[in-house]
């Protein structure tokens, strides 16, 4: 009995294995940021209100951010206060660069 095709083959197999990963597409992160003479309280409920009305579900509260999500996205407000003001960071992650950046612009438009 000759072991060298079964070697080979399964060697062969191996490395189609190996060359041949599973691919999954990263999703784009888009990113917006202002400054607001705002508190902390008036952020969060400013940024639930932006989420609700741009109808994404799943709004969760945690601390200084607001999150929710749609089929293709999720959003994240962040509310950082300052002495005088307080810094809202947006970011939108997605599979769907166009409809991120258009939902960026809506949350944005809506806070």
């Amino acid at each position: 009995m000759n072991w060298l095709p079964m070697t080979v083959t399964v060697m062969g197999l191996g490395a189609i294995a190996i060359a041949l990963p599973a691919q999954a597409e990263a999703p784009g992160i888009y990113y917006s940021w202002r400054s607001l003479e705002i508190d902390m309280d008036q952020c969060l409920v400013r940024s639930q209100a932006a989420l609700a009305g741009s109808a994404l579900t799943d709004i969760v509260v945690d601390g200084n951010n607001v999150s929710g999500r749609s089929e293709t996205a999720t959003a994240l407000f962040i509310c950082l206060e300052n002495a005088v003001d307080t810094t809202i960071m947006l970011t939108i992650a997605s599979n769907d660069d166009e409809s991120a950046l258009l939902l960026r612009e809506a949350l944005k438009q809506a806070f």
